[in-house]
C-alpha cells in the first residue's frame, strides 16, 4: 500500500512539473463553484450581451469571492503560475449570442449541461436543433458560425457529390441539420440527376411503385401536373375509365366516382362545367 502511495505521489508531482513548466492555461471547476451556489452570470457577466462575444471571465469576476492578490492560490486558476496571464486566446468556430438566450430564460444547462457532476460542453448543433429551424442557403449558420470559418464537415471530401448519397439514405436527418428539403430537389429535379430507384425503364415500371405511395413521389413531384401532362400526352388512362358503363345517359360510373372523389378527376381534368374537360359533354 505504501508502494502505491508513494508511486501516486511521484506520478502527481511530475504531473504538476510538467503542467508548470508549458504554457499557461486557464483551468476552473464548474462543478465547485455549482456547490456554492455560483450562477453561471456572476462569472459569466458578458452572457447578458446581446452581441456574440467570448465568455472567459476578467480577473475582477474572480476578486468578488477570491483573494487575487494571494500569489499562493494563483495555482487554483492557473496552471503555469510563473507564466500566470501569458496564454493564447482560443480561437472559436463558433460565437453565441447568449443575452438574447438569457432573454427568453433559457437556462445555461439547457445547451451546456447541468454543472452539478461535471464540466459544461459546448452544444452540438442537434442541441441547437432544438429550437432553431434549418433556413435555406444557410442563413442561419452565421447566427452562431464566424464568418471566416469554413462550415463544411470534414466528411465532405471532394467526391462528396457522387459519395453522398449512400449516408443519406442512412440517416437524412443528419443531412437537415444544415440542408433543408430544397437543397436536394435543386439537383436531384434536375434531368441529369436521377435517385436510384428511377432504372432507365422507370417510365414503363413506375405505375406498380407510386401506388400507395403518392407520398413518397410527392417529396420530388410536388404538383399533380407532373403526372397528368405526361399521361395526357402518352394517352394513358386509368384502368376505370376502360370499364363498360364509364359513361352513360345519366352519366355513368364516372359521375358517382365524381361526386365521392372529385379531387382525383381534377388531378387530370379541369373542374367546373364551364371548363374544356367537362364542357364537352354536360355544355358551358
Amino acid at each position: 500500500m505504501k508502494t502505491l502511495l508513494c508511486l501516486c505521489l511521484v506520478l502527481t508531482t511530475a504531473s504538476i512539473a510538467l503542467a508548470q513548466d508549458g504554457p499557461d492555461t486557464i483551468i476552473i471547476s464548474h462543478v465547485n463553484h455549482f456547490a456554492s451556489e455560483v450562477d453561471c452570470t456572476d462569472c459569466h457577466t458578458a452572457a447578458e450581451e446581446a452581441a456574440p462575444t467570448v465568455m472567459r471571465p476578467e480577473m475582477d469576476a474572480c476578486s468578488a469571492c477570491h483573494d487575487v492578490d494571494d500569489d499562493d492560490t494563483c495555482h487554483m486558476c492557473h496552471t503555469n503560475v510563473d507564466e500566470a496571464g501569458d496564454y493564447p486566446e482560443r480561437t472559436y468556430a463558433t460565437l453565441y449570442a447568449h443575452g438574447p438566450h438569457l432573454g427568453r430564460d433559457i437556462a445555461c444547462a439547457v445547451c451546456h449541461g447541468s454543472t452539478e457532476s461535471a464540466e459544461p460542453a459546448f452544444p452540438v448543433k442537434t442541441d441547437c436543433r432544438v429550437c432553431h429551424e434549418t433556413a435555406n442557403d444557410y442563413n442561419d449558420c452565421r447566427l452562431c458560425h464566424r464568418p471566416e470559418f469554413d462550415l463544411t464537415p470534414v466528411t465532405h471530401q471532394a467526391d462528396w457529390a457522387h459519395a453522398h448519397g449512400v449516408q443519406a439514405q442512412a440517416d437524412e436527418t443528419a443531412c437537415f441539420l444544415c440542408h433543408t428539403r430544397t437543397t436536394c430537389e435543386d439537383c436531384h429535379l434536375g434531368d441529369n440527376v436521377r435517385p436510384r430507384t428511377h432504372s432507365l425503364n422507370f417510365a414503363f415500371e413506375h405505375a406498380s411503385q407510386a401506388r400507395g405511395k403518392e407520398m413518397d413521389c410527392a417529396i420530388c413531384h410536388r404538383e399533380a401536373e407532373f403526372c397528368s401532362s405526361c399521361h395526357m400526352a402518352e394517352r394513358v388512362l386509368p384502368r376505370d375509365h376502360f370499364r363498360g358503363g364509364w359513361m352513360g345517359p345519366d352519366g355513368g360510373n364516372h359521375a358517382v366516382e365524381a361526386r365521392f372523389d372529385m379531387e382525383s378527376c381534377i388531378a387530370c381534368h379541369s373542374a367546373g362545367a364551364d371548363s374544356p374537360t367537362c364542357a364537352r359533354c354536360h355544355g358551358g
